[in-house]
């Protein structure tokens, strides 16, 4: 009996020792483990999704792409919250030494990227998805084999690289808006095509030739690439059979990477007027708010 009680003990031993995160006695290759956030609105437990209300909110089933550790663009999803798991392929240590990461969201097989980078329009069809047009990137989170949990978050979280205009449409002197918004409304002269670099998370516009974009009143919101504005947005809104023409204003004359550029237009019967707000898309801890 005594023997077999020190076999089981010894084996219960080498099991403890083998189940130890934080160390890899056998120095084997370990798995990566891998959380991430979006921006600074950070729990202990990271739960965000993209297509949150502030954009800082992950989806069950996004999956990004990481780098690091010898591997590239290799693909790892969410439930939505926060913990990321391999959609094939696991990244593993092979080594003590301690490795950076790299990742951006929304992932793409390398067969759909040229020089890493992945190209797309920003126009009235692309607007309908939006995630797929939301770029993000984050970098500088490190794990080795002794330390596997590489964590996305603070300083090294995810960061939108598009630029968001947003909307609220208010009834002025005379005027109802439904609760749908106006018919439509377009903005003018705007560079829809553009690319992401998934190696360094740059967006930028690809194009000179500016366009119009037509989208429902019921987007309160639109995705563009970063660009130079001259002065302002122009934009038409189609309302009870009528067209009211303004123009958005655009601190100092750019659409900036990761910044929401927020207007409220009042519909009266003869005019619409325009007030304005620029913030940080994803960072939510401080008032960053600027009116322009």
């Amino acid at each position: 009996m005594k023997t077999r009680f020190f076999a089981f003990a010894a084996l219960a031993l080498t099991l403890a020792a083998c189940n130890n995160d934080n160390e890899n006695l056998n120095d084997g290759p370990v798995a990566a483990r891998f959380t991430a956030a979006i921006g600074n609105n950070v729990t202990a437990t990271p739960s965000t999704r993209v297509s949150g209300t502030d954009g800082d909110l992950w989806d069950n089933g996004d999956c990004i792409g990481i780098t690091g550790a010898g591997y590239t663009n290799i693909p790892y999803v969410t439930s939505g919250d926060g913990n990321f798991t391999p959609k094939s392929v696991p990244i593993y240590y092979d080594d003590p030494s301690e490795h950076a990461f790299s990742a951006y969201y929304p992932y793409q097989e390398d067969s759909k990227l040229t020089e890493d980078k992945i190209t797309v329009t920003t126009d009235a069809t692309a607007q309908q998805n939006q995630s797929s047009i939301d770029f993000l990137f984050a970098s500088g989170a490190t794990g080795s084999t002794y330390n596997p949990d590489v964590k996305f978050v603070k300083d090294n979280s995810f960061h939108h690289c598009m630029s968001r205009i947003t909307f609220t449409f208010i009834g002025g002197s005379g005027v109802t808006i439904p609760a749908e918004g106006p018919l439509n409304y377009t903005l003018k002269d705007l560079l829809l095509e553009g690319s992401f670099d998934t190696a360094n998370g740059q967006a930028a516009a690809t194009t000179t030739d500016r366009e119009n974009v037509t989208l429902p009143g019921s987007f309160t919101s639109a995705i563009f690439f970063p660009q130079d504005i001259v002065t302002s947005i122009g934009m038409n809104i189609e309302l009870n059979g009528k067209t009211y023409s303004t123009a958005l204003p655009v601190k100092d004359g750019k659409l900036e990477s990761g910044k929401e550029y927020h207007y409220n237009i009042t519909i009266s019967h003869n005019d619409a007027t325009v007030s304005a707000t620029i913030s940080e898309w994803d960072r939510n801890d401080t008032d960053l708010s600027v009116k322009f």
